[in-house]
């Protein structure tokens, strides 16, 4: 017995629509969580890396001797080298740019979008109850408009086959 299931489709539509819906939501909590610990750090930029199609632009905290616990993501933009998350600043060796930095929270990303080490000219606030609460309305919203399609497509359209 075959089985064609089209309620599949709005199911993985929904899915799909979640995991970017959720992403404010995922970096606010972020930030909220690690609210107290958060600091603007001065980051001298130091060398370019190519890294394979994935470049980065190594560095240092201004003022440390230590090794920096980041990087910061860099892309080329019409040929200039610019930092990711801030395409407004250009990579210069010897540059100095403020970041959003905490020691405690998680150096990760959700979607490309940066929790930690993040520079101030690619976020000059730092997202609050107010991204969060709305991000997980609309997080909300596409489940409930997700779900309610799923029904209405499986009960429309889904049916059995026999095959003898």
């Amino acid at each position: 017995m075959l089985r064609f299931s089209p309620q599949v489709i709005p199911f993985m539509l929904m899915v799909a629509a979640m995991f970017f819906a959720a992403q404010g939501a995922f970096v606010s909590a972020i930030h909220l969580w690690y609210g107290n610990t958060y600091r603007q750090v001065a980051f001298v930029m130091d060398e370019w890396r190519d890294n394979d199609g994935s470049p980065y632009v190594a560095g240092s905290i201004a003022g440390s001797s230590e090794p920096s616990p980041f990087h910061l993501p860099g892309k080329v933009v019409d040929g200039a080298r610019v930092l990711g998350e801030a395409p407004t600043v250009p990579f210069e060796a010897g540059r100095t740019v403020n970041v959003w930095y905490s020691p405690d929270a998680p150096l990760m990303t959700y979607n490309g979008e940066g929790v930690n080490a993040v520079p101030v000219d690619g976020l000059p606030v730092r997202p609050g109850w107010g991204r969060l609460l709305a991000s997980l309305a609309t997080t909300f919203a596409v489940a409930v408009v997700g779900l309610f399609a799923t029904v209405w497509v499986a009960k429309r359209w889904a049916m059995r086959i026999t095959v003898t």
